[in-house]
């Protein structure tokens, strides 16, 4: 009886198996067909983003030269009969053709990956050799005897409108097909020529090298058609098929035929191309693809995706090995059984040996008898009692040793052990001091049960990432102790230091929030910084002071030279805390210039001059402040005397100058935040209207939260905030669509590469149309340069802050200057107040 049953159940398992995996089965597969349509989704997508991207920079770029001044200086001087090339610098016309041509080169020498071909002027009036006007493109180019305008395609495509994306035609200089970016020139309501961006057809893969940035380009084909009239391939990715550029469905029938697939060839995206923009599949040259087409707008182009399909296994496939599986878990449940009734037989002598090791120390013993007889609960009770001795023994053992909070052993507690690794290591021991740098700011932020999770999800990726977990000690607090034996050089210890601070560059989950973690270390040297661990932790830790103070994420080597420098740093904290009571900080106010001339307020700046130590790097004491959390009454009277400084402004002038104060986290977290905030506005006076609150991206990331509370305090009163820095931390596009800003402020190191060899021109042009799209209003942030500040102008920025206008001022020299900035005309205060760039 007992041998049927056990037969049954085998029999029902089995059944039940089986249904479990043809259900995971039919879900796998599902899956894989969800999964391929979404990348199929987001690849057409993309594809689509590039061009799309590439026809708006295009059509941007030669409407920005066609309204350049220098550009239509030039055009007036050619249509006068002069000579289009002019190399004689001392000729008075020099500068005129050189600025021109200076605005042709620079914009196509900075096209993205070098997408155009040609950038060129052309006006009717002869300059040339020809008979029907002529054109003047880069590196002095002009055109020839046989070059009329009346031929040129753009040209013809420009009668009906001002600016246009010419239709395909062969390029006179390269022979290859090609397209024109081309617009009018205007001078007042007079065309006077035209300017135009060639682009070669066969060039169009840098269009996606440039704007595509998916990871993986090369597992996809593209074409690209023109249905302007009927439909004709403009392009395809696939070099071996370049015959089929400009070919239209007949000739590319012809093309499928000559190659042997008249019936399976590229002829058939053509009668696809009206297909909405679901997946299509078709057979190409033997092979299954996936199609998604996607039309390009501003165009009459319509964008391929070609994806290969990618074969799934056949469910039959799938259930033979279910069926084998189930079978192999048969036998093994046979063997299960078997030994498990061999076991039945047996335990009393497992009882015996478990006996026998407790006596000798052993209390991790499980005996096992599945019987329900007299010996399992013989067997139960012994478990009982070794466990509770164990745990016991073990308590004491972990209390003394072991950190209660990491499970790591103790340093303190360690002692001897450490001193037998540092005396068993011929080669010298790097002793690393590791700190988790912001845990204090998570503590004010999140609590504290929240910070000893993270504290616990430290130790277990530190040991997880050091190359021997059983170097790693607590340091107790938020520090960790670990040796690195076998340091003959320091690279050794720099390169395990720097891959235990790369492995928290992914945010810790405690209990489903992500937290970013900093990690500082500071490194001593075992024999030559000392002999004694205790000595040796204590140079690491001021090691770790400079890492700290330098910035997150950091670590310093000791050295002699850093104890003097600790000493600097210790004395500005003791100092610090009597830096208000004794007024030796003080405001300095940035003038804010916005685009319509006019000043459109002052950030407040605090600095300080301590009586011993001078003037003091705001980077440096601030940071101090922060971490020491003097930071809150500092920032509160920051707050208190701008707000000051703003009605006063406003009673002198008559002008409601806006005051941007910069708010710290661990100031903004106080839960009595609002109540000082209140209390300040009342006390000052000021019209909430015209104050701003800047906070740094990365508060968005440890109080989004309670952030969102802060700013509906804030609009409801009125007063405004803005998101300082952007583009150096952690904020994305998710944040400014979910929260509230008044003012983006761009970020210096953007500013300053609008001209370099990155593309943080267009960059910046994107963010501006974006941050307006959103209704904030955008400041741009160390503009030192006229030229930064045209081209920030150009691309509608609203307000400019940087030494071009004017360095941070003391309260009396802004009102000075607020005073003559006022009695310039308005079209002429950016000239007189921005006319020198700043050079540091």
């Amino acid at each position: 009886m007992a041998g049927k049953i056990v037969s049954l159940t085998i029999f029902l398992d089995a059944v039940f198996l089986v249904l479990v995996m043809a259900v995971l089965t039919f879900i796998y597969i599902d899956n894989i067909e969800v999964a391929s349509r979404q990348q199929m989704e987001s690849e057409s997508l993309s594809t689509k983003g590039s061009i799309e991207a590439f026809v708006t920079n295009g059509n941007f770029d030669v409407a920005t030269l066609a309204s350049d001044q220098a550009v239509i200086d030039y055009l007036l001087y050619l249509n006068e009969g002069n000579a289009p090339i002019i190399n004689d610098v001392d000729d008075p016309d020099y500068l005129l053709y050189h600025s021109f041509a200076e605005q042709i080169d620079s914009l196509y020498q900075f096209s993205n990956e070098n997408v155009y071909n040609f950038v060129f002027l052309a006006t009717a009036y002869d300059c040339s050799t020809g008979s029907d006007g002529c054109y003047v493109g880069i590196d002095d180019e002009i055109s020839d005897a046989e070059w009329n305008l009346a031929e040129r395609q753009w040209y013809i495509d420009l009668q009906e409108t001002d600016s246009v994306l010419s239709d395909p035609y062969i390029d006179d200089l390269t022979g290859e097909y090609a397209i024109t970016f081309a617009s009018k020139v205007y001078n007042g309501d007079t065309v006077i020529g035209y300017v135009g961006i060639d682009v070669l057809l066969s060039g169009m893969q840098n269009v996606f090298t440039a704007y595509d940035y998916s990871t993986d380009q090369s597992s996809r084909s593209v074409s690209i058609f023109d249905l302007s009239t009927e439909p004709v391939m403009l392009y395809h990715s696939d070099v071996e098929m370049s015959e089929y550029v400009m070919a239209n469905e007949t000739k590319a029938e012809v093309l499928d035929s000559g190659s042997g697939h008249a019936d399976d060839g590229l002829s058939q995206l053509y009668s696809t191309l009206y297909v909405s923009e679901d997946i299509t599949t078709l057979n190409l040259f033997g092979t299954d693809y996936r199609i998604m087409y996607n039309d390009i707008e501003g165009t009459d182009w319509v964008v391929a995706l070609i994806l290969e399909s990618q074969p799934i296994f056949g469910l039959e496939m799938t259930f033979l090995i279910i069926v084998g599986g189930i079978m192999v878990l048969m036998i093994f449940v046979s063997l299960i059984l078997s030994n498990n009734i061999r076991r039945t037989l047996s335990p009393i002598d497992d009882i015996l040996k478990s006996i026998e090791e407790i006596k000798r120390g052993n209390y991790n013993i499980n005996v096992r008898v599945k019987e329900n007889n007299e010996l399992r609960h013989v067997a139960d009770a012994l478990n009982i009692m070794s466990r509770e001795i164990g745990k016991q023994v073990e308590l004491v053992y972990q209390s003394f040793v072991y950190d209660s909070l990491t499970g790591l052993k103790n340093r303190k507690a360690s002692h001897q052990e450490i001193d037998e690794i540092l005396k068993g290591d011929t080669d010298k021991t790097a002793i690393c001091l590791l700190e988790v740098d912001n845990l204090k700011s998570i503590n004010v932020t999140k609590g504290q049960s929240v910070s000893e999770e993270l504290l616990k999800g430290v130790a277990n990726r530190l040991r997880k990432t050091v190359s021997n977990s059983d170097h790693l000690f607590s340091n107790g607090g938020n520090e960790f102790v670990f040796l690195i034996t076998g340091t003959k050089s320091l690279e050794r210890a720099e390169s395990e230091v720097s891959k235990i601070i790369d492995s928290f560059i992914e945010p810790l989950d405690v209990g489903g929030i992500k937290i970013e973690v900093a990690i500082n270390a500071g490194i001593s040297i075992y024999p030559s910084d000392g002999r004694m661990i205790v000595d040796l932790v204590k140079k690491a830790d001021i090691a770790l002071f400079k890492a700290r103070q330098d910035s997150r994420n950091s670590y310093v080597f000791y050295n002699d030279q850093l104890t003097k420098e600790v000493s600097y740093k210790a004395q500005i904290s003791e100092q610090l805390a009597q830096a208000i009571k004794n007024e030796q900080l003080y405001l300095k106010y940035q003038p804010l210039i916005g685009s319509d001339n006019e000043v459109y307020g002052f950030e407040a700046l605090v600095r300080w001059k301590s009586p011993t130590l001078g003037e003091i790097s705001p980077q440096i004491f601030v940071a101090n402040a922060e971490e020491s959390h003097l930071i809150i009454p500092i920032g509160n009277w920051i707050l208190h005397r701008a707000c000051e400084a703003q009605v006063k402004m406003k009673q002198m002038f008559d002008k409601k100058f806006v005051m941007s104060v910069n708010v710290s986290p661990i100031q903004l977290m106080q839960k009595d935040f609002i109540d000082v905030l209140k209390r300040i506005i009342r006390d000052t006076e000021i019209d909430p209207k015209y104050l701003v609150l800047e906070i740094t991206e990365g508060v968005l990331i440890e109080s989004s939260f309670y952030l969102e509370e802060i700013i509906d305090y804030l609009h409801e009163i009125g007063a405004r905030i803005a998101l300082d820095d952007f583009g150096t931390g952690y904020a994305s596009l998710t944040y400014l669509k979910q929260i509230p800003f008044d003012n983006l402020k761009i970020d210096k190191s953007f500013v300053d590469g609008i001209f370099g060899p990155k593309k943080d021109h267009s960059i910046i042009a994107t963010i501006v149309q974006l941050v307006h799209n959103l209704d904030m209003k955008v400041i741009a942030e160390g503009v030192e340069k006229r030229k930064q500040y045209e081209y920030l102008k150009q691309i509608s920025t609203d307000v400019f802050q940087g030494y071009l206008f004017s360095k941070p001022l003391l309260f009396d020299d802004a009102v000075h200057y607020v005073d003559q900035f006022y009695k310039v005309a308005k079209n002429k205060r950016i000239d007189v107040f921005a006319s020198k760039d700043y050079f540091e």
